[in-house]
């Protein structure tokens, strides 16, 4: 994937991590954003309106916050490998994107 989505580095921090991406944008997003977000066929559901959305961050909020491994898939998209709850999603570059302009802080 080319372009200003295109994730250049993940530095994990220990409850977030900074994402930089081609366009030179940086974001430190939490795991609770990642995660409450991630797109796979469980958790995708459980957004499609605000009150499920609220109910499932609440339940992702109750996890234990640990540092999770992080694994390339392909050249588009990471698998977080989390010690607690959902580690099923891929999480294309694209959705990355997303996830940090609507719930990260740009730096």
């Amino acid at each position: 994937m080319e372009g200003r989505e295109s994730l250049t580095d993940l530095e994990r921090g220990d409850e977030d991590c900074v994402l930089r991406f081609a366009d030179g944008a940086a974001f430190t997003v939490s795991y609770l954003a990642i995660r409450s977000r991630c797109q796979c066929a469980k958790c995708k559901p459980r957004q499609e309106n605000e009150q499920r959305l609220l109910e499932f961050e609440e339940e992702v909020a109750r996890l234990r916050v640990e540092k999770p491994k992080a694994e390339p898939v392909g050249h588009y998209g990471i698998i977080f490998d989390w010690p607690t709850g959902c580690s099923s999603g891929i999480h294309s570059f694209s959705h990355l994107r997303r996830v940090a302009e609507e719930l990260g802080i740009s730096l």
